[in-house]
């Protein structure tokens, strides 16, 4: 992926802003789970573009030091949606990020719902955990 400039759209900002008040986490932390989130939905990416007119992101400071494994995890999710990763994957990576986002945006309305991003056995486990330490 050669892009290092990523610009989300304007509704993907706002959302970002939103999460960002009710949570406190960074932009770049929330794009981490929302690209993740995105990922992980069984559907393909809708065909409708993103609008660019939002917040602009330097690529590595938005994945940090895993930029390799978000790159990788984005060429898996292509070739299992019959796309090359070599042709689309900076509009991929782009519309990742803007559709993780929403789907944050709907999901988390306090810091506390994070632990609902998790699998179920991962919130179990971290329901043991909480009753181990009390």
């Amino acid at each position: 992926m050669s892009s290092n400039r990523i610009k989300i759209s304007k509704e993907a900002t706002a959302h970002l802003s939103i999460i960002k008040g009710r949570t406190g986490l960074t932009p770049n932390i929330l794009c981490r789970i929302a690209f993740c989130l995105s990922l992980n939905e069984p559907s393909a990416l809708p065909q409708t573009q993103y609008d660019e007119t939002g917040q602009e992101f330097n690529r590595h400071t938005l994945t940090g030091e895993y930029d390799s494994f978000f790159v990788a995890l984005l060429k898996e999710r292509m070739i299992r949606d019959g796309l090359d990763p070599e042709k689309h994957s900076i509009i991929q990576f782009k519309g990742h990020l803007n559709r993780g986002v929403g789907i944050l945006f709907s999901r988390v309305k306090h810091i506390g719902d994070l632990h609902t991003l998790l699998p179920s056995d991962a919130d179990n486990k971290i329901k043991a955990g909480r009753s181990i330490c009390h």
